[in-house]
């Protein structure tokens, strides 16, 4: 009981170790935390099974955000893939599972966010030739296109309802 109260809020990693002791006492075999395409994949019966954790403390609304690489994965194995939310309540873990079409009724899509990374430790620094570095990143470079892009989609969403 100690240990659960010392639980960094923050970190999901205590909720995935308890999420994969619950599939292992439920007969799931090659239980593992993975990166992608989820938190955790494991197998029954031959079939595989992805599971991603959210975690939170709060105790009426999660207010939380699942990437469009999680979606994606949802939408490719709309069968076999789990969104799982994760709190301790009364000492214990608590888990409830969600199929994609189960959590999709609980989403919704804000403005678009642009993100950045800029060193401040050198004045206005030369930026980085973070071009060259794209493959390597999930992410994409923000040009005077893509922006114009977005926002013809998110408004084209919201004209959709």
């Amino acid at each position: 009981m100690d240990s659960l109260n010392k639980i960094n809020p923050k970190s999901d990693v205590p909720a995935k170790e308890a999420f994969c002791m619950v599939l292992r006492q439920s007969g799931y075999e090659r239980v593992e935390i993975t990166a992608s395409p989820a938190d955790i994949t494991a197998f029954s019966e031959g079939q595989r099974y992805y599971f991603e954790i959210k975690s939170t403390s709060k105790k009426d609304i999660y207010f939380g955000a699942a990437t469009l690489t999680e979606w994606e994965a949802a939408i490719k194995y709309p069968d076999t893939y789990s969104f799982v939310v994760a709190r301790i309540k009364d000492g214990r873990w608590e888990f409830i599972n969600y199929t994609p079409d189960e959590f999709m009724e609980y989403s919704t899509i804000p403005p678009f966010k642009v993100y950045f990374n800029i060193p401040v430790d050198n004045g206005k620094a030369k930026p980085p030739s973070a071009r060259n570095h794209q493959r390597k990143r999930r992410a994409v470079m923000l040009t005077k296109e893509r922006i114009d892009q977005m926002i013809k989609l998110f408004r084209m969403f919201k004209s959709q309802g």
